[in-house]
């Protein structure tokens, strides 16, 4: 019964996340003909790309969330260098924060070599970063790593909005929203946690952070491939 009860919601979650951006496509596409003026045509245009793009990103969530609790989903774990991927996370998303936030690598260690899935682990600080964006509209979000014993601690903080200390468990949760006019699929933050957690890490919020949001996430120095 409670597996069914879960399977309901989870399908009653991911219909209403799927309609949403499918509406807006059909809708705007049957405009599209109507269209009095060029910049008018290009607003629905604009509209249909943005809502296409977070319906593929939907369903790849989706897909991604099943295969990692199936144990489906596969991870190639191989030697590669912390740094060269945290500054190729920066050039990635450096042009994409809000107008008058600064993206920081903050580059404390030179040279760190873990054995890890590199594109997952890429996925876990992309997804970090995007969530931290949608957050802040002013000052800095900054991210890099510490070494800790035995271990990698990742962190990426913000100057935005910040997290209710009595909310900070429910956003590692499928389809969790705290903010329901931010743009995202509520799937992001439950992927990362998953994600690491596989790797034969953790994930959490820094509840002594105030200055906004401060998520740290861990993975063991040496990993050898399953």
């Amino acid at each position: 019964e409670e597996l069914d009860r879960l399977k309901s919601a989870f399908l009653a979650n991911m219909s209403h996340e799927i309609r949403t951006p499918l509406n807006a496509i059909v809708g705007f596409a049957k405009l599209m003909g109507e269209a009095e003026t060029e910049e008018e045509k290009q607003q629905f245009i604009d509209i249909i790309d943005t809502n296409s793009s977070l319906l593929l990103q939907l369903i790849g969530d989706i897909l991604d969330i099943s295969k990692i609790e199936a144990g489906t989903l596969e991870f190639h774990f191989k030697p590669m260098n912390l740094n060269d991927l945290c500054r190729s996370e920066y050039e990635m998303h450096k042009g994409r924060t809000n107008p008058g936030v600064k993206l920081v690598f903050d580059e404390r260690i030179e040279n760190v070599e873990i054995v890890c899935d590199q594109n997952r682990l890429a996925q876990v600080i992309s997804n970090l970063i995007n969530n931290a964006s949608k957050f802040t509209t002013e000052g800095e979000i900054r991210f890099g790593f510490d070494l800790r014993e035995g271990r990698v601690e990742f962190f990426v903080e913000d100057t935005g909005t910040g997290i209710p200390e009595d909310k900070q468990e429910l956003v590692f949760q499928r389809f969790e929203k705290l903010n329901e006019f931010v743009q995202g699929t509520g799937l992001g933050l439950a992927i990362c946690k998953l994600t690491i957690q596989y790797m034969g890490g953790d994930i959490w919020i820094d509840k002594s952070y105030k200055n906004g949001a401060r998520f740290i996430f861990s993975h063991p120095i040496k990993k050898q491939e399953s």
